[in-house]
């Protein structure tokens, strides 16, 4: 069986009020492209296919736009679930419409049998190659339906969850020697690069955040527990935006997002992963580079420094649209708009973003001793830390501090999301 994984689309994320749809397209024109190349029998996409669960109407017209497309492909199966961004009614709409034309979507498992979330994957010529288990992100009142009450709730009710999933799938499959894959959008621990082994909240070595927990599920280890059975010849995982293994197992794998989602993400390759495999074998995992039509750019430094470094941009040549992020280091006395008014940046480049880098001591005053500006800058994980540790009276460095805001920040960031949306 030969499929292509992808997740995290953020269809609709417009990143500094940046117009993506032209990304969006040029990509789908690619990623059929790619199907048709590699010769894919089944596409995979596992969860975030939209930026939020309101989308616009340009990002919904090229996520259907591009499955009709699929119609002249060879790609007989289409399996789509959704992600936390997501909202599930919006992706089961058009459910039965969908499955006229073999592409499966699961919004949710609320009030839904596992069993039904199991389809046959065919080749062109019509025999059944592979079995999927498509599961979506699942919140923690569904969760709680697979009845695991007690300690370690997450791995040991994950852990149902995808027995129960593989017991239907392999019920399916009938004896027959085809791959069971199974989907999941969900954060896992035991990564590998990047963003790996980094506590919620904190920063990486080159000063980017780990992505968040989804809800306050936390992540689950399969390391310490079986939470994919084995019988699973590959766990196609979304959520994380890079690519990478979990617990360096080949057969469980994120493919990351196709986009850069934020200018702490401009580092990060983006790749499609080309997977081959059959039942009980190591599956042959190929990364595909993702062309991509804009560049992105973070400047930081003092205002001197940020200064230098946007006039060498300048004297360069670039051939496509360039968005820059500028990170100034905030300085005493200094106005900021007086300090860059000489800096003229043309096109093709843009500064879209000019955001104050604060010490990370600043954490322990109060929100009274910020500019008006200022606190325009900081975002909401920022004036949550201020808060907590300004209303605790702790010091930043503490273990104690450290400890509050890796319990409450999650929760937190689960609440402003939920505002938002």
């Amino acid at each position: 069986m030969k499929f292509i994984h992808t997740a995290d689309w953020h269809l609709g994320n417009s990143m500094h009020d940046i117009d993506r749809i032209k990304e969006v397209s040029t990509f789908f024109d690619w990623l059929k492209e790619q199907i048709n190349e590699q010769k894919a029998e089944a596409l995979i996409v596992s969860g975030d296919i939209f930026d939020t669960i309101n989308p616009p109407v340009a990002a919904r017209h090229e996520y259907y736009r591009f499955l009709a497309s699929l119609l002249d492909t060879g790609c007989q199966n289409v399996i789509i679930v959704a992600g936390n961004h997501d909202s599930a009614p919006l992706i089961d709409a058009p459910k039965d419409l969908l499955e006229a034309l073999n592409i499966h979507v699961v919004g949710s498992i609320s009030d839904v049998k596992v069993e039904n979330c199991v389809f046959e994957l065919k080749n062109s010529e019509g025999n059944v190659c592979a079995i999927c288990a498509a599961i979506p992100f699942v919140r923690e009142p569904d969760l709680r339906r697979f009845a695991y009450d007690g300690d370690d709730f997450v791995n040991k009710s994950f852990g149902e969850l995808y027995k129960r999933a593989y017991e239907a799938a392999d019920s399916l499959r009938a004896g027959r020697n085809i791959p069971i894959i199974a989907t999941g959008h969900l954060y896992a621990a035991n990564l590998e690069g990047r963003l790996a082994e980094v506590p919620c909240g904190e920063k990486t070595d080159d000063g980017t955040k780990r992505i968040d927990l989804v809800g306050n599920l936390g992540a689950i280890n399969v390391s310490v527990f079986p939470v994919f059975p084995s019988g699973f010849d590959y766990v196609a995982l979304g959520h994380i935006h890079y690519p990478t293994r979990v617990a360096k197992n080949d057969r469980i794998r994120y493919s990351g997002s196709p986009f850069i989602l934020g200018f702490d993400e401009v580092n990060i390759p983006r790749k499609i992963l080309l997977v081959e495999t059959e039942r009980g074998s190591v599956p042959e995992v190929t990364q595909i580079d993702v062309p991509q039509i804009f560049d992105f750019i973070r400047i930081e430094g003092t205002i001197d420094e940020i200064k230098e470094k946007a006039g060498q941009l300048c004297s360069g040549k670039f051939e496509r649209k360039t968005y820059i992020e500028i990170m100034y280091k905030v300085e005493t006395g200094r106005n900021i708009h007086d300090a860059f008014a000489d800096i003229k940046i043309n096109p093709p480049l843009y500064i879209v973003s000019w955001r104050p880098k604060f010490p990370e001591q600043r954490y322990d005053t109060s929100l009274e001793s910020f500019g008006v500006s200022d606190v325009k800058e900081l975002s909401e994980e920022d004036v949550f830390r201020t808060l907590i540790l300004s209303k605790e009276g702790l010091d930043p460095e503490s273990e104690e501090a450290k400890e509050k805001i890796k319990e409450y920040l999650p929760l937190f960031m689960e609440i402003a999301n939920e505002v938002e949306k």
